[in-house]
């Protein structure tokens, strides 16, 4: 199916994303659709459920878990790319290493590189470039 026209410059731009090949490529592509759907990549992560929940009264702000809104099968291709592609890009393992070194756990901060790498991932679909490594912003 990604050699197919109308999905092939989708599927070619999601597996230039390190962590993400052929299969995941083009599951994301049926799944997702139309990414310019979304206003923003935040918009997009918080679609997938990777932000995090808030209970607010007040001058308190207080995050919680995150939200989970979404397709949870989808969320899981997120996390499961993000433990890969931090192996691939310098810019996500400094991500990772920064959540990790302030939170102290290893599963807040690889949520924090999916929705990166998801808010990434919109950037790329709406421009139509193939992703950078090492590249910070």
């Amino acid at each position: 199916m990604s050699k197919k026209e109308e999905y092939k410059e989708e599927a070619t731009i999601k597996q230039s994303v390190p962590g993400i090949g052929k299969l995941t490529a083009i599951r994301l592509t049926l799944e997702l659709g139309e990414m310019k759907r979304f206003e923003t990549g935040k918009h997009f992560a918080s679609y997938l459920g990777l932000t995090s929940s808030e209970f607010s009264t007040g001058d308190t702000i207080k995050r919680g878990r995150i939200t989970g809104q979404g397709p949870s099968n989808v969320r899981t291709w997120f996390i499961e790319t993000s433990w890969r592609a931090i192996h691939k890009d310098p810019a996500l393992l400094e991500k990772f290493q920064n959540v990790w070194r302030n939170t102290g756990s290893k599963k807040k901060a690889i949520v924090a590189v999916a929705r990166k790498l998801a808010c990434r991932l919109w950037a790329l679909e709406t421009t139509g470039q193939t992703y950078l490594l090492g590249v910070i912003k």
